[in-house]
């Protein structure tokens, strides 16, 4: 795993808490292959490793995740194979998967922005924390792609199908006080407090036997995603679609540019 990309820490205090951390701070943790790929092998890690009770996930300085890096967008717009790039695609989808099936309870501590697929990843934890100057958003449609990596079925499940198509279409950001109206967040903390509060909540869990714990999200989960991978398994393929349509390429590059100040 890239130690670069994605940091992985037992709690000095507690042992039994795990501490996944998006590692590249100076550009906003934004999402890179090497970040999908850390993220996915700190998922199985942990997943094996019965001494942890509790995980958080937070992001390295001020901004928990921009969402996908442009390098992800390039890729997957170089690459001419089919089977190859539905293997990019499908990685996102892989990385949220793999952190919905812990057992182990986990706690998302978000400072900054959850953007895009820092978003998608924030929904597969049990529980997410934002700072009172922390925002969602979903600029998915702003680069001409759909909002994928299983996220809609997410996202609907936790907000209901109006607001979900609402946060997913309209491009807008939606503030942590809305957030926790709406159900994608569940506590607020002071600005730079998502962290300490995410151990709170994460002690509280490594105090309790980890059977009936895991017993009890494994349940919940089965019943909450039951229909999630009938409506979300498609999601791949409508990235490469929107990556091929003409219109959906011409917004995407205005977009780019007036990102890069061009």
């Amino acid at each position: 795993m890239s130690e670069q990309a994605v940091k992985i820490a037992i709690s000095d205090d507690n042992p039994g808490i795990a501490i996944v951390s998006f590692n590249r701070p100076d550009q906003f943790n934004s999402i890179t292959i090497d970040v999908l790929d850390g993220m996915i092998q700190a998922a199985e890690q942990i997943a094996a490793d019965q001494n942890i009770r509790a995980v958080i996930l937070t992001g390295e300085g001020q901004f928990f995740s921009s969402g996908a890096d442009f390098s992800l967008f390039a890729g997957a717009m170089a690459e001419k194979d089919t089977t190859k790039s539905r293997f990019l695609g499908g990685k996102g989808a892989k990385m949220c998967d793999v952190w919905e099936a812990l057992p182990q309870p986990t706690i998302c501590a978000i400072e900054g922005g959850v953007v895009g697929g820092g978003l998608a990843l924030a929904m597969a934890c049990d529980w997410r924390i934002m700072g009172a100057s922390s925002y969602a958003y979903v600029p998915e449609v702003k680069m001409g792609v759909n909002f994928g990596w299983g996220s809609l079925p997410r996202l609907t499940g936790l907000v209901g199908a109006p607001k979900a198509k609402y946060m997913s279409i309209l491009c807008e950001k939606h503030g942590v006080d809305e957030c926790l109206e709406w159900g994608l967040a569940d506590f607020k903390s002071d600005d730079g407090g998502a962290l300490s509060k995410a151990m709170e909540l994460a002690g509280k869990i490594a105090e309790f036997p980890a059977l009936p714990v895991q017993l009890i999200k494994r349940g919940v989960n089965i019943r909450a995603g039951a229909i999630a991978k009938v409506s979300g398994y498609a999601d791949t393929e409508d990235l490469l679609l929107c990556m091929k349509d003409e219109e959906a390429g011409l917004y995407r590059m205005e977009t780019i540019k007036k990102l890069q100040g061009k």
